[in-house]
């Protein structure tokens, strides 16, 4: 059975720094600004709850650029928003495109 990437010791070590780092610094609204389904073209702006993180303002980590993209586990990685948002932005991997064939009918 596999287990979750964002269950490893690096990233929940980094994922508890930035969040302490991000209360230290004073972030008490969520930042997120029209990135997820949740509240297109608008931003969020609700209360961020540390103590509880599962409740839909529960402060969470994100990946700024996703683990699918290259992105890491590195503090400088993660931006914390509400739980609602990370949810709602579901799945970052790029989209696969069709690779149409092209025939060359000049020869």
């Amino acid at each position: 059975m596999a287990t979750s990437r964002t269950g490893t010791t690096r990233y929940k070590h980094n994922s508890t720094k930035a969040l302490r780092q991000a209360q230290r610094n004073g972030l008490t609204n969520c930042p997120c600004q029209a990135h997820c389904r949740h509240h297109k073209g608008r931003r969020c702006n609700i209360p961020l709850d540390y103590e509880n993180r599962r409740r839909p303002n529960g402060a969470t980590t994100d990946h700024i650029t996703a683990w699918a993209n290259g992105g890491t586990d590195d503090t400088n990685n993660l931006a914390v928003i509400c739980f609602t948002c990370n949810t709602s932005q579901g799945d970052k991997r790029p989209k696969k495109r069709e690779q149409v064939t092209t025939i060359d009918f000049t020869t």
